[in-house]
């Protein structure tokens, strides 16, 4: 009797360790539905990029590029909409995406912006562009092969985070050398802030 007694006395010194061990941690968050509504977070460019992409090859339309340049501009432009607490396409009265993008020399033949304050994930803020017509159009625009996105914070912002997503197509570049498109035209889609 005590042999019994002595042989279950392991397995429930086990079943006691087991039960004082901490779960496994969950898995890390996916990158998408990361909050980005503190000073340090940054939305992860190439998981937007990879998502643009599948979103826009469900249409039979080739994907875009990620352009560092387009993200410094598009990053600039999400800080000047977050320190003035206001989202909009023109934020200071001379700041429309054409101009900004030819005060920072950049060479397009199209462009093309998406804009929005108040989606705290990379998630929310593709959804509402997917929702919206303009927005969803530009997504999809086959005209565009770049792109760049950046967000910006505002701790006193009732919105806390400001978007900026821009597309391009470079200038075409004649057989004769010529640059077609270098002055571009630009259009601007907003997203109404939620």
């Amino acid at each position: 009797m005590f042999g019994r007694a002595f042989a279950f006395l392991p397995l429930c010194a086990a079943l006691a360790l087991a039960a004082c061990q901490s779960a496994p941690p969950p898995p890390p968050k996916p990158t998408f539905y990361e909050d980005l509504a503190s000073p340090m977070a940054r939305v992860d460019e190439n998981k937007a990029l990879s998502m643009l992409n599948q979103y826009r090859a469900q249409s039979g339309i080739a994907p875009l590029t990620l352009d560092p340049r387009l993200s410094r501009i598009a990053e600039d432009y999400a800080k000047k909409m977050a320190a003035a607490d206001k989202m909009g396409h023109d934020v200071d009265g001379h700041s429309l995406l054409g101009t900004r993008l030819k005060g920072y020399g950049y060479p397009f033949s199209n462009a093309g912006e998406n804009v929005a304050a108040g989606y705290h994930t990379l998630a929310e803020a593709f959804s509402g562009w997917r929702q919206s017509p303009p927005h969803d159009r530009g997504m999809k625009d086959p005209e565009m092969t770049l792109m760049g996105i950046a967000t910006a914070y505002n701790p006193n912002s009732k919105y806390k985070v400001f978007w900026c997503l821009i597309f391009a197509h470079p200038p075409v570049v004649t057989a004769d050398g010529t640059l077609m498109g270098a002055g571009g035209a630009a259009s601007a889609t907003v997203l109404t802030i939620r």
